[in-house]
């Protein structure tokens, strides 16, 4: 299944649309709000670095001064919009994964706990749901999900189906094998209670594993984020008590020497972001 881009919902075996957990597509509310501050702190940004210039000899601001700062700041604000509203829309993807993949451990454990206790596999997903239905909204990811599936068994779609459909929206490596899991022992007719019993346990042990090595990583990204803020930090902090800090600054090679540390200091960030995404 191709990545569809930009695209919030795909059609379902039961023809209906459902969510593409591989994308975040923002509301249009989202969209303008998180594109003004992103622009907004570029251009505050930009004015730490490339503000004040063209000042007369007595350190006053000239037309040219207002002009080159109203220049740098649109053009900082909208370098750091796209920069900005990139970094946010895969944040808020990474926490849509760790929401649906936390979902989709409480329907294992369902599932599982209806297997073990004797039931068959379609009252083991009715008893899923409504488990879940207590945990969660019924707008939530997995309560949807699972609505899905009773739907597809009251119209005489596969359960397997239904499943291989949920894993290729979800983009989730655990959900792709349990669908291909599940479907190889509904094809072949093996012990389906003992192969999710089995599959759960498994998948649940190395979700365990995950989360253990993202409880270790967090600090290290805490420190990047840190660190990566620090110099603009110390920059605004100099020039607002140091004023000639500042008129340094204001000069030809000032920009010259602060276009080069940006670029600097873009780079180590993005090689910074690699080096902790290495670990994941």
């Amino acid at each position: 299944m191709k990545k569809e881009k930009g695209i919030r919902e795909l059609k379902n075996p039961l023809n209906k649309p459902m969510p593409n957990y591989r994308v975040y597509v923002m509301s249009a509310a989202e969209r303008t709000l998180v594109h003004i501050v992103s622009f907004a702190i570029g251009g505050l940004v930009g004015q730490v670095f490339y503000g004040g210039l063209f000042k007369d000899e007595y350190g006053e601001a000239t037309f040219a001064t207002t002009i080159s700062n109203a220049v740098f700041f649109v053009l900082v604000g909208f370098v750091a919009m796209r920069f900005l509203v990139r970094m946010y829309k895969r944040n808020r993807l990474d926490k849509q994964h760790d929401k649906l993949k936390q979902q989709f451990i409480a329907l294992l454990d369902s599932l599982a706990t209806s297997l073990a206790s004797g039931s068959n596999v379609q009252k083991s997903f009715e008893n899923a749901h409504n488990d879940l239905r207590m945990q969660y909204s019924e707008s939530d990811f997995i309560v949807c999900e699972t609505k899905q599936v009773l739907d597809g068994i009251a119209q005489n779609i596969g359960i397997d189906l239904i499943l291989k459909d949920f894993g290729e929206r979800s983009g989730d490596e655990n959900i792709v094998n349990f669908a291909e899991v599940f479907n190889t022992c509904h094809s072949k007719g093996g012990n389906m209670q003992t192969v999710i019993i089995r599959t759960h346990d498994s998948i649940r042990e190395k979700i365990a594993i995950y989360d253990e090595i993202q409880t270790k990583l967090t600090s290290n990204k805490m420190q990047l984020n840190i660190m990566s803020l620090m110099p603009i930090g110390i920059v605004a902090l100099l020039r607002m008590t140091n004023p000639s800090f500042a008129e340094a600054f204001a000069t030809g090679i000032g920009v010259f020497v602060n276009t080069v540390a940006i670029a600097i200091f873009i780079g180590a960030y993005t090689f910074g972001t690699k080096v902790v995404s290495m670990g994941e």
